[in-house]
C-alpha cells in the first residue's frame, strides 16, 4: 500500500483515540467538561467523510459542519478550561452564518475552492475567537502550551486556505477533493505539527483535575480554609527567605458547651465564623487553616511575634463582638490564642507548633478570651490579656 494511502488513516485513528481518552477522563469525574471529547470525535468524522466518498457534493457540506462544530468545540473547551465567559449566542450566530454560506457555495455554486477557503477560514477564527478571549490567562506552563499549540492549528488553517486558494490551480470539482494535494497536505499537517494540540489540550485537562484534587485533598470542606496537611505543605513549600515568621493558634473557648447549649450544627457556624475573622484578619499577611475540631493555625511569613500579636489581638476582639442573632442565640463566644515564631533554624513545622500551644494553654489557663506570646519569644514575656468591662489590660 502506498504511503499517501497509510496516512489518510492516521489522523481518524489518533483523534478517536484522544476523543475516547476524554470521554474516558469524563466518566471517571477527572475532566468537567465534554466539549473536548466533542471536538476531537468531530475531528475524526470529518477526515473519514472527507477521505471516504460518500458522494462528493455530501462530503463537502457534511465535512464542513462537522468541522465547523468541532473548532466550536474546541473554543468552549478552551473557554471552559480557562473559566472565560463561553459567549455561546454570538459564537452559535457565527456558525448559523457559516452554515448559511456553505449551503449557497455547496449547493448553489457548487465550488470546492470556495468551499474549503471558507471552511478552513471559519474554522480558524471561531478557534482563534476563543484564543483571544483566554490568552491572558495561562498561567502554568501546561496551559501556555495549549494556548500555543491551539494557535498553531489556526495557523495551520489559513496557510493551507490561503496557498490552495490563491498560488494553486486546484480543481473545482467536488469529486477531485479525495486525491487533492489539499486532502493531503491536512493530513499530513495533522499528524505533525497539529498532533501537539491535542496532547497539550489531554496534558492541561489532566494537570487541572489533579490539581482540583489535590486542593481538595488540603482544604478543610466546612470553612474552605486549608486543612492540617494543605497548611504544612504551604509552609513547607516556602523557601528559606519566608520559612521565618510567626506561627498562630487559636481555640474557640468552651466549645464543647457549644455544641452541647446548641447543637453541633450551631457549632459548625461558629467554627465558620472564626475561619471568616481569621481569613479577613490575616489573610494578606499569610496562610491560614483549620487544624482540627474548633482548633485554628496561621503562618505569617516574615512577620515578628509583636506584630503577630497585634494582629491577633484584632481577630480576638473581632470574634468576640460578632453576634449571632441570626441563629437566634444571644450570647456572644471567644476565642484564646497563642503565637510563637517560626525560626529558619526549625527543622520541624510541630517544633514552631509546640510552642504557640505553651502559649495559647497559657492563655487557658489564665481565664481565657486572651492573646498570649511564648514566653521564650521576646525579652520580656509579654501577654496579652483581656481586662473586663472597662478595658483591656497589658500584663508582664
Amino acid at each position: 500500500m502506498e504511503t499517501s494511502n497509510l496516512i489518510v488513516y492516521v489522523p481518524p485513528v489518533l483523534f478517536s483515540l484522544v476523543a475516547g481518552c476524554f470521554f474516558l477522563l469524563g466518566r471517571l469525574g477527572l475532566s468537567n467538561t465534554w466539549y473536548w471529547g466533542a471536538g476531537f470525535a468531530q475531528t475524526a468524522l470529518g477526515f473519514v467523510i472527507s477521505t471516504f466518498s460518500i458522494q462528493p457534493t455530501f462530503d463537502a457540506f457534511a465535512s464542513g459542519l462537522i468541522f465547523m462544530g468541532a473548532s466550536y468545540c474546541y473554543g468552549s473547551g478552551l473557554l471552559s478550561h480557562f473559566k472565560v465567559p463561553m459567549q455561546t449566542t454570538q459564537r452559535l450566530t457565527f456558525v448559523a452564518l457559516y452554515t448559511l454560506a456553505l449551503t449557497y457555495l455547496v449547493f448553489v455554486e457548487n465550488s470546492l475552492i470556495s468551499q474549503l477557503f471558507l471552511t478552513d477560514m471559519a474554522f480558524a477564527f471561531l478557534l482563534g475567537w476563543a484564543i483571544l478571549r483566554v490568552r491572558t490567562q495561562a498561567s502554568s506552563g501546561i496551559d501556555k502550551a495549549l494556548v500555543v499549540t491551539s494557535f498553531i492549528v489556526v495557523l495551520d488553517s489559513v496557510s493551507r486556505a490561503t496557498y490552495f486558494t490563491f498560488f494553486t490551480g486546484s480543481s473545482n470539482d467536488f469529486a477531485d477533493f479525495a486525491d487533492s494535494a489539499y486532502n493531503l497536505s491536512g493530513h499530513l499537517t495533522t499528524i505533525t505539527v497539529c498532533m501537539f494540540f491535542p496532547f497539550s489540550a489531554l496534558a492541561a485537562v489532566g494537570h487541572t483535575a489533579l490539581e482540583r484534587y489535590r486542593r481538595a485533598a488540603e482544604t478543610d470542606e466546612l470553612t474552605g480554609l486549608l486543612n492540617r496537611r494543605g497548611f504544612r505543605h504551604a509552609v513547607e513549600r516556602g523557601d528559606n527567605a519566608t520559612r521565618h515568621g510567626s506561627l498562630i493558634i487559636c481555640d474557640i473557648d468552651h466549645f464543647k458547651r457549644i455544641n452541647d447549649g446548641y447543637g453541633h450544627g450551631f457549632g459548625d457556624e461558629v467554627i465558620r465564623g472564626l475561619g471568616e475573622d481569621l481569613l479577613q484578619v490575616i489573610g494578606p499577611h499569610g496562610c491560614t487553616a483549620r487544624y482540627g475540631g474548633e482548633e485554628f493555625v496561621a503562618f505569617l511569613p516574615g512577620v515578628d511575634v509583636i506584630k503577630a500579636r497585634d494582629l491577633v489581638q484584632s481577630l480576638r476582639r473581632a470574634f468576640a463582638e460578632r453576634a449571632w442573632v441570626a441563629f437566634g442565640v444571644s450570647e456572644r463566644f471567644t476565642v484564646s490564642c497563642g503565637v510563637a515564631s517560626l525560626r529558619t533554624e526549625d527543622t520541624r513545622l510541630e517544633a514552631a507548633v509546640e510552642r504557640a500551644d505553651r502559649a495559647l494553654y497559657a492563655a487557658k489557663a489564665a481565664g481565657r478570651n486572651r492573646v498570649f506570646v511564648d514566653a521564650g519569644e521576646v525579652q520580656t514575656p509579654l501577654h496579652l490579656a483581656t481586662g473586663n468591662s472597662a478595658g483591656e489590660r497589658l500584663e508582664a
